[in-house]
This record gives structure tokens, C-alpha cells and sequence, in this order.
């Protein structure tokens, strides 16, 4: 019996070097330098030949950028965002890397050539501090009755760490690059995902099926005097100004060049004033005609819970011309897990607090700072 040969992706193998070496990948830095005189010291190749036209060939891969995640094994979600370029409605994209453990990946488009179909884009976030400048270059040539694909990435591994690491960097980028050609060809050809690919979307599902089942809930409920729609332009329209109603969250804003309230909008949680500690979130849900918003968590920093198995839902239901109720369901599990049931009344009484706070904001106008909530507090017991 043949064995199953495996499948690399770019991301799990750069992410499976850093967790060895135990590296920190660089959560928000670039990793991209504009000096055009430093050349990269790490280069990798692959090729393919596709049963296919290039121009369906250049379809998924560039023209549908945000959506790698149909036939790479090694992204479980990816969305576009920032501006159109060329037929390809996002020059960014943004990867939840399937490797345990890492966050998001995020690649900008830096040169989207559709007369020659070539595309080069530039990888951050979710590789080793000691790489630079990890630039992917594909071509598209027709010929043959079909299409060869040529991929290339190109880095600098800088430093001590990057000189020891070179030649290992080399071959795991070779072999990422040649499952990527490999799992591309499967897709196009065949119509449908790569075995490898439809192997990790079920080991996923399983995962999430069982973890979801240790999820720990509860509810806070607050009768607010003020009119339904001006709650939600608090919790729904506002999503991205949670600070104004949040005593705990000195800060807020949009995320990844999101600026509307609507589905798969993302905001960032500042809960430091030295911005060390955050949340991430994206509406995962959008009701506004039931007054509901469903947030996920998607990335946190400084605080002990799985961001994976963290949501809030919230709702606001008219009571009266000028009387709602709000309802926040927190749903959340923590890591460790252990830790899930002692944090379950810290939690309480942080949302507790949040809620309070959306009952003054909605009713006064007035943003709920940290001093403002040590004014108003003895007026919520």
C-alpha cells in the first residue's frame, strides 16, 4: 500500500519552524523593509503543470485572492479586505492559519499583472522575527493545452538565529510551495477540494463540534430607559466605539480597514492605555432589523482565554416607547481550561459593569471612562 504522501502549506510550515525554535512570530509588524538594496539570502521554487486555460487558472488564484481558503489545507478561514486591485476586488487578505496555536496570516498584493498573469504578494504576520521581506512571486503561462505554474518565494533570514536557520527554511518553503502547486492543480482540475484539504475542514469540524460542548455561558440582563434603536446605535452601529460605553476599554477603533458596522467588520480592544493588552473581534452575526449582534473573538493578547471558543451575543428588545431590554450572553472557554470555572465570576461582574455603562451611555449621551464609571457606579447597586 502506497503511503499518503503529505501535504506542506507555507503556513504551517513556517509556523511549525518558529514553535520549534521557539520564536515568536511578529504579531504586528510588517517584516517588510522598503530598502531595495538588501537582497534576500533564501530563495525556493516549485512548478506545475495544470489541465486548465490560465485564465481560469489565474481566476482562483489571483483574481479570487481572499479565497485560498476553498483549496489550501493549511488556511481554515480567509477574508479580503483594503482596495480592489486589477480584477481582484481585495489587495489584501487575511488567514486563520490551521496550525495550532497561530493566529493570522496576512498577505498584500504587490504587483497584479492580468496581460502576463503574474502576482506577487508579500507575507506577514504568523513567521519568525528573523525573517524579512517574505515576498511570493506566481506566473501563469499557457501552453501546451494548459497551464505552467512557476511559484517562487524569496526572504531574508537575518541575524544569528537566520544564518543557523537558512538551509532548513529553504527546503520547508520548497516543500510548502510544491503542495501549494499540488493542492491547486487537485482543485481546478478536479472541480473540488484536494483529499488533504477536505481531511483538515473535517478534523476542524470534529474539534469545534467537541470543544463547543465544553463552552461555559451566562447572562446578564438590564432594563435600560431609553428607546430600542438608540441601544442598538450602542451595541450595533457603535460597534467599533465600544470604548464610549466600556469603563474597562480605554480605547477602540476599526480593524483592518473595516468602517462600517456590518457583517465580518472587525474592531480592535485597546483594555491598556499602553495598548499591550487587546481583543480582536468580528461581527459574526448582523440582525439589525432584530436588534442582534453575534462577536467573536478572533485574536486576544494578555488575557487567558481561547479565543477560538469566545463569543458574545446581544440583544435589545423595545419594551415601550421608551424602554428596552438588553440581554449579553457571554459564551467563552478559557486556556487553560482549568482556569474556566474561577473565571467565571470575574467575568460576570466585568460584563456586569459593561452593561451598566451601556444603560448610562445610552441614556445620558456621556461616555463611560474608567473615572466616569468611579462617578456613577453607586447609582447601579
Amino acid at each position: 500500500m502506497k503511503a499518503k504522501k503529505k501535504i506542506y502549506t507555507s503556513y504551517t510550515l513556517i509556523a511549525l519552524i518558529a514553535a520549534l525554535m521557539l520564536i515568536p512570530g511578529s504579531s504586528r509588524a510588517t517584516n517588510v523593509t522598503k530598502d531595495k538594496k538588501k537582497k534576500p539570502n533564501v530563495a525556493a521554487n516549485a512548478e506545475i503543470f495544470i489541465k486548465a486555460p490560465a485564465k481560469d487558472v489565474w481566476a482562483v488564484f489571483a483574481e479570487d485572492f481572499a479565497g485560498i481558503q476553498k483549496w489550501s489545507s493549511g488556511v481554515s478561514h480567509s477574508e479580503g479586505f483594503g482596495e480592489a486591485i486589477g480584477s481582484s476586488p481585495y489587495s489584501v487578505r487575511a488567514c486563520e492559519i490551521t496550525a495550532a496555536g497561530f493566529g493570522d496570516a496576512r498577505e498584500e498584493i504587490l504587483n497584479f499583472n492580468e496581460d502576463d498573469y503574474e502576482i506577487r504578494y508579500a507575507l506577514y504576520e504568523a513567521i519568525p522575527g528573523f525573517v524579512k521581506d517574505f515576498i511570493n512571486t506566481w506566473k501563469f503561462r499557457e501552453q501546451d493545452g494548459g497551464t505552467y505554474v512557476s511559484a517562487q518565494s524569496e526572504m531574508r533570514a537575518t541575524g544569528v538565529m537566520g544564518f543557523m536557520m537558512k538551509g532548513i527554511m529553504k527546503g520547508a518553503t520548497r516543500k510548502a510551495l510544491e503542495s501549494m502547486c499540488e493542492e491547486l492543480k487537485y482543485y481546478i482540475e478536479n472541480g473540488e477540494p484536494h483529499p488533504e484539504k477536505v481531511a483538515s475542514n473535517e478534523k476542524i469540524a470534529t474539534k469545534d463540534a467537541k470543544m463547543k460542548k465544553k463552552v461555559v455561558s451566562f447572562e446578564i440582563v438590564q432594563e435600560i430607559d431609553a428607546p430600542v434603536d438608540r441601544v442598538w446605535e450602542v451595541i450595533g452601529e457603535g460597534f467599533a466605539d465600544i470604548a464610549n460605553s466600556n469603563p474597562d476599554c480605554p480605547k477602540s477603533e476599526w480593524f483592518q480597514g473595516h468602517t462600517k458596522a456590518e457583517l465580518g467588520a472587525k474592531r480592535i480592544m485597546y483594555m491598556k492605555e499602553n495598548e499591550k493588552k487587546y481583543f480582536i473581534d468580528k461581527i459574526a452575526k448582523w440582525e439589525p432589523e432584530n436588534h442582534h449582534i453575534t462577536i467573536e473573538v478572533i485574536k486576544k493578547k494578555g488575557f487567558p482565554i481561547n479565543a477560538d471558543y469566545t463569543w458574545v451575543n446581544m440583544d435589545a428588545t423595545s419594551m415601550g416607547p421608551n424602554k428596552t431590554r438588553l440581554k449579553i450572553r457571554m459564551n467563552y472557554l478559557t486556556k487553560p481550561r482549568l482556569l474556566k470555572g474561577m473565571a467565571k465570576g470575574n467575568l460576570k461582574k466585568t460584563f456586569q459593569r459593561y452593561a451598566y455603562a451601556i444603560d448610562y451611555h445610552s441614556e445620558t449621551g456621556e461616555n463611560v471612562t474608567r473615572d466616569k464609571w468611579k462617578e456613577i457606579k453607586g447609582n447601579y447597586k
